[in-house]
């Protein structure tokens, strides 16, 4: 793949509609809607409830704008990656105890590691928790593997785990308590430089990525999976290579936040809790706008579940407790002030499934920007799908290596 032709196709479609995308629908309701073409919320206030959900999928069903249309197909285009086929089986022994996303990712993540390292003798991995993943490769290629993490507690209960399953001739699964920070680190620096050594680094959160990809400039293998792009910091996050520089994006937090709703593969189930909850979450801001409105934007919060089961007042009391804010109504009242705004409350909806359609186009980008940072650094670099993304939606996979 072009990397560099592909991110800057990406962001030729994506910076016209930027006024969309980076900025927060909810806080600068309603003049936030001036953002949307009126024919984009016309079609989609014509949909049906299976209408949304398709569009929450993807789909545009009826007769959709041309202008909805052509978009969505060039970033369907552009964002389509290339699938990881293959897994590495593994026994009922070895997965005793790991949920079933857990097992996937590792039935995956080893079998790309079989093909990809031949020239491999040792291996850290970042973020490696009970250190599963460590032992299995241990055993399956026989590394000597130093598994990271600050959580003490988790590791005590990976040695526990290796003493249980401890074959004959013991393991080369080494626990280090630490984080992995930027600058020097003498202890752990050196388990990332090497021909022979693979990085790994599964799920790393936020900047973690960008730190283990500094740290691995000298490793011969590097494969990372990010997550919680939102606790990244633009512009010193975004963009990291050259190339990116010269075609940045402009994401806010806002933005980065949205990249990681780029999930098209809700149940039924799924997409009615998330309708629920946007309409208690959207009533009760119109709610604080009209009855405070010297407060600004007022942040509701995450609330129980069991909230968004019940009426609308007995979320609104709960959150309005919570603010310290008396708005002087009964519940009768704050149900009634709901059930006036439903089709306002509907219309924000409707705005945020338009928007969600560019998490996964945000996301690439900020991968694309890394991949061609590992290529400019002298890697030869793949970026894949590796995960089923109903299990595990941050599923896209940065593989990178020097050779033998």
């Amino acid at each position: 793949m072009d990397f560099q032709a592909r991110l800057e196709a990406l962001t030729h479609q994506l910076r016209p509609w930027s006024p969309l995308w980076s900025r927060s629908i909810l806080q600068g309701w309603p003049g936030s809607a001036a953002a949307f073409p009126e024919d984009w919320r016309a079609y989609a206030r014509s949909l049906d409830e299976t209408g949304e959900r398709q569009l929450d999928q993807g789909v545009l069903v009826g007769a959709p704008p041309s202008s909805l249309s052509a978009l969505l197909g060039s970033l369907q285009e552009l964002t389509a990656l290339p699938w990881h086929e293959g897994i590495h089986p593994l026994t009922v022994a070895q997965t005793q105890g790991l949920s079933a996303k857990k097992t996937h990712e590792l039935e995956r993540v080893l079998a790309l590691l079989a093909s990809r390292t031949r020239f491999i003798h040792q291996a850290v991995d970042i973020g490696g928790g009970m250190g599963h993943l460590a032992r299995l490769c241990a055993r399956t290629f026989g590394w000597t593997f130093h598994s990271i993490d600050r959580d003490a507690a988790l590791q005590d209960k990976g040695r526990r785990w290796l003493t249980k399953t401890r074959p004959l001739g013991g393991d080369t699964l080494h626990f280090i308590q630490a984080s992995v920070e930027d600058g020097d680190q003498p202890r752990i620096d050196p388990l990332f430089s090497g021909r022979d050594r693979a990085s790994i680094g599964l799920h790393t959160c936020g900047p973690l990525a960008l730190t283990q990809l500094r740290k691995s400039q000298g490793a011969g293998f590097v494969l990372n999976v990010g997550c919680c792009y939102d606790k990244l910091e633009a512009p010193r996050d975004y963009p990291v290579s050259r190339f990116g520089a010269a075609h940045p994006l402009p994401f806010t937090p806002h933005a980065l936040a949205l990249t990681t709703r780029g999930r098209h593969h809700k149940t039924e189930e799924e997409f009615a809790r998330m309708k629920q909850v946007y309409a208690w979450r959207f009533a009760f801001d119109l709610l604080s706008k009209q009855r405070f409105p010297e407060r600004g934007f007022v942040r509701a919060g995450d609330a129980p579940r069991t909230l968004y089961d019940g009426p609308f007042a007995v979320y609104a009391r709960d959150r309005l407790e919570r603010l310290g804010l008396e708005p002087g109504m009964t519940d009768a009242e704050l149900d009634a002030f709901e059930v006036s705004v439903r089709a306002e409350t509907r219309e924000l909806l409707l705005c945020h499934l338009l928007r969600d359609r560019f998490a996964r186009a945000l996301e690439v980008v900020l991968l694309l920007d890394r991949a061609i940072l590992l290529a400019e650094l002298g890697f030869q670099v793949e970026l894949l799908q590796l995960f089923d993304p109903r299990l595990s939606p941050r599923n896209l996979a940065l593989i990178a290596s020097r050779g033998a």
